[in-house]
């Protein structure tokens, strides 16, 4: 449903211009975009262009990725919360990747707010979160019949089953010895709203403790992760 884009043609794009210029800065970054949430300023960072490098650009599954035939020196994945084998896709990822090779995560956690997407999304504040999961498909068939198949299978399907939070996403990435290299969590251009909609949610807290107990507060509240890990 999303607008299709030549993502090569703007690769390339971006390749010549680290040819002609030897730092990256924010103020150059960010007059190029309209709607980026920045949490966090960073610093100038140099640019080491490798003249005989090879570059390329493909996009495609990461659980595909042994198609490609060739190893790798950077990933990026963002929509892991669509993924429901997180331990098989770190798995695909580790035998691809180089030694050093980063992998670049870009993730919507289904714990957050708008975390069950526009298909699976009940209008209830986190209600995918709030109601269990009996609670959930009640709610749809009584509310939503006329999409309540579709919506059951997207949340089951579409979405990340069994839920796995960001501390669950770390647990793989050591296993397949990935070190963390940077995590970082954008907050939501709704926060205030969302966070007033929390208080306003009885016993809020205790039942997201009840249904998922091993989910952080952050990650509830969060809006998008960027989590950086390298090979070992």
């Amino acid at each position: 449903s999303w607008p299709k884009h030549d993502h090569y043609k703007i690769f390339l794009k971006i390749i010549n211009k680290f040819k002609n210029n030897k730092y990256l800065n924010y103020k150059d970054y960010s007059s190029y975009l309209k709607y980026e949430n920045f949490s966090l300023i960073p610093e100038s960072q140099k640019i080491k262009y490798k003249k005989n490098y090879h570059y390329e650009f493909r996009q495609i599954s990461a659980l595909n990725l042994q198609k490609l035939k060739k190893k790798i020196d950077i990933v990026y994945l963002k929509s892991i919360e669509h993924f429901n084998d997180w331990d098989k896709l770190f798995l695909k990822i580790k035998l691809i990747l180089n030694n050093k090779g980063i992998i670049i995560f870009k993730h919507r956690s289904f714990f957050s707010y708008l975390g069950a997407h526009r298909y699976a999304s009940i209008g209830i504040p986190w209600g995918h979160v709030v109601l269990n999961e009996n609670q959930y498909k009640k709610f749809i068939k009584t509310n939503y019949k006329y999409r309540e198949d579709k919506m059951v299978n997207f949340y089951y399907k579409g979405l990340n089953y069994p839920r796995s939070s960001v501390s669950d996403l770390m647990k793989f990435a050591t296993k397949y010895d990935f070190r963390l290299k940077l995590i970082t969590i954008e907050p939501p251009h709704y926060n205030i709203k969302s966070t007033k909609f929390s208080k306003n949610i009885k016993n809020f807290w205790q039942i997201i403790k009840k249904n998922y107990p091993n989910v952080p507060s952050e990650e509830v509240l969060s809006g998008i992760y960027h989590i950086v890990l390298e090979k070992n």
